[in-house]
């Protein structure tokens, strides 16, 4: 599951694990520093971080503009509704460390002091992180529970450090821990063998089963097969969803006094140009019933230079039948027409692929 719905927000699991994981990383900052430091020190450091972690935090929401400088212009309000996603991230890192070194230094706190804050609490997020990553995500889990185990022990290594003073110590204790790390990999392998292929395997032969014996119910739910429809596109064209079948499909519900829909429709555009020729398809069904001008709809697809097919529900019962009762609303179909997922509310593309890659 790449996506959680809260209300009429979609945001990525994934980012609500990194959440976790920063305010795990806070904690255990916050311990280390009042065991190790003065409480003027304590104090000036903490805040730091905390104005650091706000302003990568804009700076991951800017750098939108700078990574997707045509999706701003052609909607700006995309700001508003979504980030730089992966690659803003890693932009915003770069900003946070810089703005906490250099204010850290400014504050006469020493290097040390500050490098192995810095380590503690990025190693403590990405624990943190790959820890929960492991538990919830369903893919990758041996890399999640590797790099965990990794990050953990070099975390460790930072914090018992200080107690060692010679440099034999210090490397006894590095060969120690390179020791306890292949053993702990070697049964971290097993165990994702025994367990992880097992469950892929039974999860592969049940969907099999019921899609070749044709148990699978017609609905809107995720699981359920989509219910057919038959609309007219803009240009005059009769689609029909069920033609859609051996391609993945984002069904796509909105309307054009909807903003949160204009600030997806760029991303959407952008993705489906990206997947032509790869058996990805986008159905964007318009609630022209819900228009308070039907003229305005091909003007919009005009201005945003829409080309995947804009299917008119001029009864509304299309819409209904799928409850599209809050905008954008999508539907992500497997290529045996099975709903995967819902969305209400906008997606960017970099949602979108995950979404896609999710389903087979």
């Amino acid at each position: 599951m790449a996506v959680i719905q809260i209300g009429s927000f979609a945001i990525m699991i994934k980012w609500l694990i990194l959440a976790i994981g920063l305010v795990i990383g806070l904690i255990v900052l916050k311990i280390w520093l009042r065991r190790t430091q003065q409480v003027e020190v304590n104090k000036r450091l903490f805040d730091i971080l905390l104005n650091s972690l706000f302003i990568g935090f804009f700076a991951w929401k800017g750098s939108l503009i700078l990574l997707e400088p045509q999706l701003i212009l052609k909607s700006p309000i995309s700001l508003l509704y979504f980030t730089g996603g992966t690659k803003g991230l890693l932009l915003a890192i770069i900003v946070s460390v810089f703005y906490f070194v250099y204010k850290s230094i400014k504050a006469t706190i020493t290097k040390p002091i500050i490098i192995q804050s810095l380590l503690i609490f990025g190693l403590t997020t990405v624990t943190g992180f790959q820890v929960i990553s492991y538990f919830i995500l369903e893919d990758y889990a041996l890399y999640h529970l590797f790099i965990a185990v990794i990050t953990l022990f070099l975390l460790i290594l930072i914090i018992v450090r200080q107690g060692i003073q010679t440099i034999k110590g210090v490397l006894l204790m590095y060969k120690n821990v390179i020791i306890i790390l292949g053993l702990l990999g070697l049964i971290v392998w097993v165990v994702y063998d025994s367990k992880f292929s097992n469950v892929v395997a039974e999860k592969n032969i049940e969907e099999n089963v019921e899609i070749n014996n044709e148990r699978v119910e017609y609905g809107i739910q995720e699981g359920n097969k989509a219910i057919d429809f038959e609309l007219t596109s803009i240009d005059g064209r009769a689609v029909k969803l069920s033609d859609m079948e051996g391609k993945k499909v984002i069904l796509n519900f909105w309307a054009t006094w909807c903003p949160p829909c204009k600030a997806e429709m760029p991303h959407m555009q952008d993705f489906y140009e990206e997947q032509q020729g790869k058996d990805v398809e986008i159905i964007a069904v318009n609630l022209t019933t819900a228009e308070k001008n039907k003229n305005d709809v091909e003007p919009f697809v005009k201005d945003y230079g829409l080309t995947f097919p804009i299917l008119l529900d001029s009864e509304g019962d299309i819409g209904s039948t799928y409850q599209a009762f809050t905008i954008p609303t999508s539907y992500v179909i497997d290529t045996k027409g099975i709903i995967r997922k819902k969305i209400i509310g906008p997606m960017d593309k970099e949602m979108m692929y995950k979404l896609v890659e999710s389903v087979d």
